[in-house]
Parts: C-alpha cells; structure tokens; sequence
C-alpha cells in the first residue's frame, strides 16, 4: 500500500480542501480496491465500493477529527460496504468471517522479473488453493504490507491468528511450489514478495 497516504492532511479535508482529498485518493484508491475486489470479485463492483466510501468519507469529512488511522479507517469503510452489498445479494452473508470466496488479484510483475512466467503460474495456483480466509489475511501483509495488528483489527481476530494465517499460507505456497519444482518454494515465493513490494 502506497505509504505517502501517511502524510495527508485531515484537517485540510475537514474544511473541504479538495486538493488534500484527491492526495488522499490517490494515495489509497489502489489498496481499497484490491481489498474490495478481493471481497467482490467484481472489478466493476469493487470500483462501486470505493467511489463510494470517498463520497461517504468527503460528505461526512468533520467526523475525520476522530480519525487516528485513515489507512485502517478506509480499509473499514470498504470492508462495511463491500459486506453490505453481499448481504443484500446472498442472505447468509452478514459478517467477514462468512465469505467463503477471496479473490487474489495478481501483480503487475517488471518485464525484467527474476521469476518465469510458469514460476508465478505455480504461485498464483497455490494461493488459489488456499481457505478464503487464510488467502486474504496473505494479501493484506504479504501484498498490501499491512501490520499484523491492522490486520487484526481490520478482521477482528487476535495478532496470534493472524500470524497463523501468514505462516499457514507461507507454508502451503511453498510446500505446492517444491512439489512442482523438486525444492525451491521458499526461495521463490521471497522473490515474488520482494517484486510485489513488501
């Protein structure tokens, strides 16, 4: 996730800055996407869900005061939404820890990428195979470099979990990759991490 996003000016947005609103945009338009997508599996959805947390966020911008987080704010906001929305469509959906389905958004990779195509291949199915639940805790630390503890209040679930989350996921990827490529998961799965930004 983009850091800048630490530097925006939440005051300036109170009193309806709007250039402090685009930089706040800009900054995590991105991430809550992948968040909301992931949730959705619906691009088009997922751009639904965030347009409308930031008209939420600009029209309700004074109850930013009591902001100490945006980053963990914003990510609440589209999990509440993106929840909202499968509530309306599948009735058994009410909370995070239903959703049975995390779609896992792949990364752009340099042209210039230490790992082959079949390499990330390997990767993505890995992941795929992973529980829901286990495979968004890895995109959110993994990929959107999102802190443990975040995480945990994001899904309201302990740190200990959490980290059991990421080293169950690690484990799986690797353990599928050195099936594939006689012992080299590990190795690989930090290079992938390492292009992916975290």
């Amino acid at each position: 996730m983009d850091q800048s996003g630490e530097h925006i000016n939440l005051n300036l947005i109170q009193q309806g800055n709007h250039l402090e609103f685009a930089r706040l945009m800009d900054s995590y338009s991105d991430a809550l996407f992948l968040f909301a997508k992931g949730i959705l599996a619906s691009s088009p959805l997922a751009e639904e869900v965030v347009s409308d947390v930031f008209v939420n966020v600009w029209q309700s911008r004074q109850q930013l005061e009591v902001v100490t987080n945006i980053k963990g704010y914003l990510l609440n906001a589209v999990r509440n939404q993106s929840i909202n929305y499968l509530r309306k469509k599948h009735k058994e959906v009410v909370s995070i820890e239903d959703i049975n389905q995390y779609y896992f958004e792949p990364i752009d990779t340099p042209d210039d990428s230490a790992l082959k195509d079949e390499q990330l291949k390997q990767i993505y199915r890995a992941i795929d195979y992973l529980p829901a639940q286990t495979k968004m805790v890895f995109s959110l630390a993994k990929i959107q470099g999102l802190k443990y503890k975040e995480i945990a209040e994001l899904l309201d679930i302990s740190v200990k979990t959490v980290d059991y989350h990421v080293a169950s996921a690690v484990k799986k990827i690797c353990e599928s990759i050195d099936k594939e490529e006689g012992g080299n998961g590990l190795n690989t799965l930090r290079i992938f991490l390492a292009i992916s930004g975290c």
